[in-house]
């Protein structure tokens, strides 16, 4: 489905076997109207499936591919009330700007990842710089805020909050420097690991320049 109108709700399951999240995808498709942020195998060794459309499509949408899934289900969100931020990290947007305030979150899955994103958007007016979510990173998630610094701090809170046991390290930095950016994060981490069209030009090394 072709995205027309801002999405309701988010769903994702994290599934153990690629051909049987293929399959669970082709079921979530044939049940309702939801468009497929993302079906890929990730680290380590499991594959994920991520939905977004109106809250009754993705609902019939998830029950219909976890009924596929069975007992290879290892984690599952449903996230009714998304926020629209989130869905633009995931398909690659980032909303950072210079000079603003960063805080970085790691999390233990990546429904922790989302929930907890989503938490920190509704609560601050921040902006999610970086989402992503387990390839190269043993399965876990990070993403990074940007804004003000009261309001990193006040999204900071509101997602550790909700993560719990689930957070697992969190930096704020005031001031970055203008060229931690560029120089923190290297290469580009999109959804799927063999394409990186959706996500902008990592940094070069000194021997690229």
């Amino acid at each position: 489905m072709t995205a027309t109108a801002p999405h309701e709700a988010l769903a994702l399951l994290e599934i153990e076997g690629l051909p049987r999240a293929i399959r669970a995808q082709d079921a979530a498709l044939k049940r309702a109207a939801t468009e497929v942020l993302a079906c890929t195998p990730l680290s380590p060794g499991k594959a994920v499936l991520i939905l977004a459309g109106s809250v009754a499509a993705v609902e019939e949408s998830l029950a219909a591919a976890e009924a596929v899934v069975g007992n290879r289900r290892l984690d599952r969100l449903f996230l009714p009330g998304v926020h629209q931020d989130l869905l633009g990290a995931l398909r690659g947007a980032r909303g950072a700007q210079p000079g603003e305030a960063l805080a970085i979150l790691e999390m233990q899955s990546l429904a922790a990842t989302l929930e907890a994103a989503d938490a920190a958007l509704k609560t601050a007016a921040v902006n999610v710089g970086r989402l992503h979510l387990g390839a190269g990173f043993g399965g876990k998630g990070y993403f990074t805020l940007t804004g003000a610094l009261a309001e990193v701090e006040a999204g900071v809170a509101a997602a550790l909050q909700l993560a719990g046991e689930r957070a697992l390290d969190h930096e704020i930095i005031a001031a970055p420097h203008e060229e931690l950016e560029a120089a923190a994060f290297v290469r580009c981490w999109p959804l799927d690991p063999a394409d990186c069209s959706n996500v902008s030009g990592a940094a070069k090394s000194p021997k690229q320049e």
